[in-house]
């Protein structure tokens, strides 16, 4: 009996316990889902992505890029978030060039990185950085992921955080909806 017992809460543990993305963890994320969502697909369908039902969402493509943008329009803009997350045709190289030239385009937009790293993403190599700054008047957060998802093509997605209330909850929350999507090529 004791190590029926022991067995099944071993297999509770793991059946139970979703891990934390690598994300997750950089901002110490407690792991979550969140609630009445819907899978959208791009246009192309390369990704599926879970977004809460009760937003609005724009879709657009052309021969480059298939793109989904989704906000909460619900709330005030201080208290959501706004994410865009694409499949971009075209190929891509994590090296000195490619960080130069996106420090160069957070300087253009007067957004300061904060922070950045290399990670896995779905087993395949990304980069991830948060920028701050001003931005329609507002302060401003921008949390990107670029992920290599083949010799071809590559992911993207932004998370656009104003105001300075709470940064770091919709930080985890556009996370826990990133660490949802499902590539599908």
């Amino acid at each position: 009996m004791k190590h029926t017992l022991i067995i099944l809460l071993s297999i509770f543990i793991l059946v139970g316990c979703k891990n934390q993305s690598e994300l997750s963890k950089l901002y110490n994320c407690k792991t979550g889902n969140i609630k009445n969502t819907i899978a959208i697909s791009d246009f192309k369908e390369n990704f599926n992505i879970s977004i809460p039902n009760s937003w609005k969402t724009n879709l657009y493509y052309d021969k480059n890029q298939s793109e989904i943008f989704a906000a909460d329009t619900t709330k005030q803009l201080t208290e959501t978030y706004i994410i865009d997350a694409a499949y971009n045709y075209g190929s891509l190289t994590f090296n000195n060039s490619f960080y130069k030239k996106t420090d160069s385009i957070l300087k253009a937009s007067n957004l300061k990185k904060v922070n950045s790293g290399t990670i896995l993403f779905k087993e395949k190599p990304a980069y991830w950085y948060l920028s701050k700054g001003k931005k329609k008047g507002f302060d401003f957060h921008q949390f990107n992921l670029i992920v290599k998802t083949s010799k071809n093509a590559f992911f993207t997605s932004y998370c656009e955080i104003y105001g300075t209330t709470n940064i770091e909850s919709r930080i985890c929350e556009s996370i826990s909806i990133i660490d949802n999507i499902e590539f599908l090529q």
